[in-house]
Order: C-alpha cells, then structure tokens, then sequence
C-alpha cells in the first residue's frame, strides 16, 4: 500500500491506525494503459483514483485537438471533482500517458468513509486545495508570463514532466505553438 498516501493521511491529523485501515480497505487497485482514458468527457466520473505510478494528462478536445488543462502523476488523485460530487457529465477528459497504476475509490465507497468517518473531509479538503491553487496559479500564467517565462517556470516547478510528456503537449497546456516551444528549448 502506499506509504505516500499514508503518511499524508497521518500529516492532516487525527486519523486512528484502523481509520487508515478501514479507508484503504475501500481501495481497488486498477491499471490504464497508456492511451486508455481514465474518464472521457460526457461520463459521469464515479472514481477518485490515486495515482501509484504513471502519468496522466487532464484535457479539453477543441477543433479534435487536445488541449492538456493539468497532468497527475505518482502520488496525485486523479478525478473530476465537480463531475465526481454533483454527478453531471464531465466537461473534461482524463487519459494515460503512461501505464498508470492507481487505487481507485468509487463514489459509494467515498460516501461510505464519509458515513463512518466523517474526519476524512480533511483529506478531501486537502486535496481539493492544492488543486485549486495549482489551477489558479497556472490561470495566472497564461495570463500574465510570456511563453519563455512559461516555459522556464514549468521546467523549475514540474522538472520531473518535462521529458515525460511529449512536447506537443506540454506546448499546448503552456498556450504556445510547438515550433516556439521547439526554438525555447533550444
């Protein structure tokens, strides 16, 4: 089982050894292989998953090209938050961009945590904050940095993505076209 999460879990506070216990017991492990989505836009999102190893990419289709919004990898939950609590059709898709293995939590499992424990809202507040922050920040970016900046600021804080996703997407999630992601990183 993973230590990361469990750890994270500890670190929030509060949980009893059999909470942790009882809250990885509604844990399934489950596997995407690279190319397979997650959740594809239209689907109503009935998993949080969480992600053991692997890479995947969070994207809107416009014109039929994919344009990535985030990336989850080892370590990350992977779901679409507003699709997953108010049960509508999500807006969005998820896929692999690796084989990716991850602990899937359904939506009934979810409520049953809750039910019994409802500390664990700490855990989901806690994720859902550090979403919202990276969302916002990288909102900010593509507003107020110029490609170059962009760029050099995703190598500083995502240095571990660079050279796993293909730079086609990395262009598209910066906002720039893939020649002038070609000429920066030259």
């Amino acid at each position: 089982m993973p230590g990361t999460l469990i750890n994270t879990i500890k670190s929030i506070g509060g949980f009893s050894d059999t909470d942790i216990d009882f809250f990885l017991s509604k844990l399934e492990e489950f596997t995407i292989i690279k190319g397979d989505q997650f959740l594809q836009e239209g689907q109503i999102c009935r998993y949080l998953g969480y992600i053991e190893s692997g890479l995947l990419m969070y994207y809107r289709t416009y014109d039929g090209i994919e344009i990535p919004t985030d990336f989850g990898i080892e370590n990350d939950w992977a779901s679409h938050l507003n699709s997953f609590t108010n049960k509508t059709p999500s807006d969005l898709n998820i896929k692999a961009l690796e084989n990716t293995r991850l602990l899937k939590l359904s939506a009934e499992n979810f409520e049953k945590i809750y039910s019994v424990q409802p500390k664990f809202i700490l855990l989901k507040d806690y994720y859902t904050e550090r979403s919202f922050v990276s969302h916002t920040r990288h909102t900010a970016d593509l507003a107020m940095l110029n490609a170059k900046q962009r760029y050099y600021k995703f190598m500083q804080e995502r240095p571990d993505l660079v050279n796993r996703i293909p730079q086609y997407y990395i262009a598209a999630y910066l906002g720039i076209k893939p020649q002038s992601l070609s000429r920066l990183r030259k």
